[in-house]
């Protein structure tokens, strides 16, 4: 007779919910988050900032659909926000795939922009509606899962399973009590609690949170993107994402065995009276909290190193001497690029002074650079203002290593 699997059923068979710690090591990790985001966050000029952080949104996509197995091309990624759909149609899904995280992700970011109260991203009414607009966008392909038994599902956008489901070795709850753990989990992690005053223990929430919510596994498919996401919103709520210059999601795809032994773990039980007080693991919570948090200051580090402002002048000169000599911009633009970036606008007389150009000459310049999306013009009054943008073609030169190698070599070859 087959051996009945064993289901949780109580919310607090979840504990710990953060790890025991007595060492403050991940305090000690928090803090540095705090600093080193600060830091990111005040190095760049405010409209400079929102251009690259527009930018990094594909490669944020990129990313966690890569976590999933998922290696839909940057350059495809690139096409489709651009309308411009594959005619194979496997390629075309994996297309609106990384397109409808993409909205998604800037919904999440416009709805903190506004106002930081109004949408708990750890509540139930978050990660239904996260889930929800992902999958409301997908093809239908992406939207038909196999249960255990090898029966066909429809996943409902935005509801909870109504069947069991296993992860590798984990048994997720029973689909019966998921509004219970999901109740427990929305109350323990909830930022505006009276018990989460402390921010370094909010900051290791982010971490312990994503764990959880991967072990509650609420939905049928496609909880791997909705918890990222829901940490993306966590580190947003926090004011830790520095406005979009950062992205957790790259860090856990390019360590994507260590991310997902990390999680496995920490959904193993107790196993002496040495692991901690709760149900699951408190070793291995722990060590999955020291990664993510690790992670996220690592990918921190990055982005800190490539925006200085000496390394950016540098790379921003050199990619225009490559336009340059393949005929797509004049030499001169490179003033206007290195200006755009330090201040994030410049003046079509400011432009004309530093280039040293008559006005059609300038005409031209600016032609060029907003055919490549390096630029854009708006009229201000009655003067025309030209912004700061990047496109793909800038990423290899401009930010290399963003992306991995093979994938810059393809974007540097773009006609």
């Amino acid at each position: 007779m087959k051996e009945e699997l064993r289901y949780y059923t109580n919310p607090d068979t979840m504990s710990p919910m953060l790890p025991e710690d007595a060492s403050g090591h991940l305090e000690t990790l928090a803090l540095q988050l705090i600093q080193k985001s600060a830091k990111l966050s005040g190095s760049l000029h405010p409209i400079t900032c929102s251009a690259i952080a527009e930018f990094l949104r594909p490669m944020n996509s990129y990313y966690t659909n890569l976590i999933e197995g998922h290696d839909t091309h940057p350059i495809d990624i690139d096409k489709v926000l651009k309308n411009d759909y594959a005619t194979d149609k496997a390629k075309r899904n994996l297309q609106i795939e990384a397109q409808a995280h993409i909205h998604v992700h800037k919904h999440i970011t416009e709805i903190y922009a506004i106002n930081k109260q109004v949408t708990v991203p750890t509540s139930s009414k978050f990660i239904k509606e996260t889930h929800q607009l992902f999958y409301n966008f997908l093809p239908s392909e992406f939207t038909t899962v196999k249960t255990k038994e090898g029966q066909k599902k429809k996943v409902k956008p935005g509801q909870y399973r109504d069947c069991e489901v296993i992860v590798g070795k984990h048994i997720a709850p029973k689909h019966e009590t998921l509004e219970a753990f999901i109740e427990k989990f929305e109350s323990f992690y909830n930022p505006l609690s009276k018990s989460n005053h402390s921010k370094s223990k909010r900051i290791i929430s982010i971490a312990a949170s994503h764990h959880r919510l991967a072990w509650i596994h609420p939905f049928l498919d496609g909880n791997g993107r909705v918890v990222r996401l829901c940490s993306d919103a966590f580190f947003m709520y926090e004011s830790l994402d520095a406005f979009g210059l950062w992205s957790i999601s790259r860090g856990l795809a390019r360590s994507n065995d260590a991310y997902k032994g990390h999680l496995a773990n920490a959904d193993q039980q107790r196993y002496n009276d040495y692991d901690g007080r709760g149900t699951l693991s408190n070793k291995f919570l722990f060590a999955f909290c020291d990664y993510f948090l690790n992670t996220a200051i690592d990918q921190i580090d990055f982005m800190t190193n490539a925006l200085s402002t000496e390394t950016m002048l540098k790379r921003i000169e050199a990619f225009s001497d490559l336009m340059a000599s393949r005929g797509k911009i004049k030499p001169t633009a490179k003033h206007i690029l290195t200006s755009l970036f330090l201040k994030g606008k410049i003046s079509k007389a400011e432009a004309m002074r530093i280039t040293n150009t008559s006005d059609k000459t300038l005409k031209l310049i600016i032609e060029s650079l907003i055919k490549l999306e390096l630029a854009s013009a708006k009229k201000e009054g009655i003067a025309m203002v030209y912004y700061v943008k990047y496109p793909l073609i800038a990423s290899p030169v401009v930010f290399p290593g963003l992306y991995p190698m093979d994938k810059d070599i393809d974007i540097l070859n773009i006609d």
